[in-house]
């Protein structure tokens, strides 16, 4: 079953019908039924170490056929099915990073950018900064998201 609109009212009691209900709305939403609302949701994701040790590489991924490291702090990953449509202009990205910044003494704010992106892979980079210097920098855990908004 699909997604059915519900209206409440004030004071209206929560019966097991529409407690059901609600659960398969939820389970729409969450399958990406056609007939639910649409909420964006990630269609490509990964997560990857980006030293260029042994731990280097994916260890969870959807929709990624590839994760490379191109030299330090740079790294390109290829989608496993490319992006429809004729341009990126409707691709969002999510990158996040995990360093050892606990470590005492360290100073630096991380930044991660996109270099480039295509509708079959996007390249970006790790960089880290402090008040002295601005230089590239590996990051023991990367994770990467991608939406399709068209």
């Amino acid at each position: 079953m699909g997604f059915t609109n519900i209206t409440f009212t004030v004071g209206q009691k929560m019966t097991s019908t529409i407690l059901a209900q609600v659960d398969q709305n939820f389970d729409a939403l969450a399958e990406g039924d056609t007939s639910s609302p649409r909420v964006p949701r990630p269609v490509v994701w990964g997560q990857f170490c980006g030293f260029s040790t042994a731990n280097a590489g994916i260890y969870a991924s959807k929709g990624l056929s590839s994760f490379t490291r191109n030299g330090t702090g740079d790294y390109t990953v290829a989608f496993t099915t490319a992006f429809s449509g004729t341009n990126t202009d409707y691709i969002g990205v999510n990158l996040g990073f995990d360093h050892n910044t606990s470590q005492a003494g360290d100073t630096y704010i991380r930044m991660a950018n996109v270099n480039s992106l295509g509708l079959s892979q996007c390249t970006f980079r790790d960089r880290k900064a402090s008040t002295s210097a601005t230089s590239v920098d590996d990051a023991n855990s990367i994770w990467i998201s991608f939406w399709d908004y068209s």
